[in-house]
């Protein structure tokens, strides 16, 4: 999610690669694996559960150096992933603020490069994918593909990334790159959702 929002904009030269960049992740348990899966869903579980849970917090995230390396820029981000009480589903959110931005784009510009760049059927972006002013990271939960949406006013941008961990983050992914490689339609067998319910 990271990457899919910070690539396109370093790559057209909209921020730097020297930007110094925060990132909120919000995940479903269920990225913690076998034993995570477990702790969550016993009957005797710690009650500290029942809340979100930031992790990471020695800013030594296994996934630093790709996000890093992949996205281009020379300094990881500040990177804030929380784990909560819902099996699947993620969201990614990368605050910028408009004196990162070079030039005079503004966030419709910002907007536009997803729109050329997330036509689907895997990746898309939407213009407001919403729910009356909520993102739910559960939002994509089951499903294969990759929601891009830009919020926020001039001052203050939001780029959000939501997917499921599982699909879209894990087995998903490794069917996308299959069809690549096979040279398949990138959907196939893919269980993508269109609107958001």
């Amino acid at each position: 999610g990271f990457i899919a929002l910070v690539y396109p904009l370093i790559s057209a030269g909209v921020i730097s690669k020297d930007a110094l960049l925060c990132c909120t992740s919000i995940t479903g348990y269920s990225g913690g694996g076998k034993s995570m899966i477990a702790e969550y869903e016993s009957a005797e579980r710690n009650r500290l559960l029942d809340a979100p849970r930031q992790y990471g917090i020695a800013q030594q995230h296994k996934h630093l150096k790709e996000m890093t390396r992949i996205s281009g820029l020379n300094k990881p981000p500040a990177f804030s992933p929380i784990v909560a009480d819902f099996y699947s589903g993620m969201e990614v959110t990368v605050p910028i603020f408009r004196e990162m931005i070079n030039g005079d784009l503004t966030k419709t510009d910002i907007a536009g490069i997803y729109t050329n760049l997330y036509k689907g059927p895997v990746v898309t972006y939407c213009e407001s994918g919403d729910e009356n002013g909520f993102l739910s990271a559960g939002a994509l939960s089951g499903k294969d593909n990759m929601q891009i949406s830009v919020y926020g006013n001039e001052d203050r941008i939001l780029l959000t990334a939501r997917y499921d961990n599982l699909g879209k983050g894990a087995s998903g992914a490794a069917l996308e790159c299959m069809n690549i490689v096979l040279g398949l339609p990138l959907d196939t067998d893919l269980d993508i959702q269109g609107e958001i319910i």
